[in-house]
């Protein structure tokens, strides 16, 4: 079930602990949304993902910021203007916006596809050729 506070939080940080976003990204956090500049954060709890979301004073995509990473930003180059150039980031899955993670991140890196899912047949015993996968040789059956 899904439940967002009636009335934007207080602050940010009664906002991150509503979402139980780890403390030891508060500080992070406190730093790029300073910022961005945040007109005012939202707690949404629920059981799988809580948040924030974090409105902008510019009308820009509101930000969303989850236990290890923030999206919502329009670029990489606001992140590196609001985080700094360490922040590590990329395309986020939100339509036309970025995210960076957070340092204790659970984010997990996507790695490279096999171009290749193909296997391979076993050796025939008699003639030696690859078999089909189906295991009959069609040189020797």
């Amino acid at each position: 079930m899904t439940t967002s506070a009636d009335q934007p939080s207080d602050s940010l940080v009664s906002a991150l602990a509503k979402a139980r976003i780890p403390a030891e990204n508060h500080d992070f956090i406190r730093r790029f949304t300073t910022a961005i500049g945040i007109a005012d954060y939202r707690a949404v709890v629920s059981a799988d993902k809580p948040h924030v979301i974090a409105n902008r004073r510019d009308d820009l995509p509101e930000l969303h910021i989850y236990s290890g990473y923030t999206n919502g930003f329009t670029s990489k180059d606001e992140i590196v203007s609001a985080a700094g150039v360490a922040a590590r980031c990329a395309r986020s899955t939100r339509k036309a916006t970025w995210y960076v993670e957070h340092p204790a991140t659970k984010v997990r890196a996507g790695g490279a596809r096999s171009l290749s899912v193909g296997r391979e047949g076993e050796q025939c015993d008699r003639c030696h050729q690859q078999m089909p996968l189906s295991g009959v040789c069609d040189n020797c059956d």
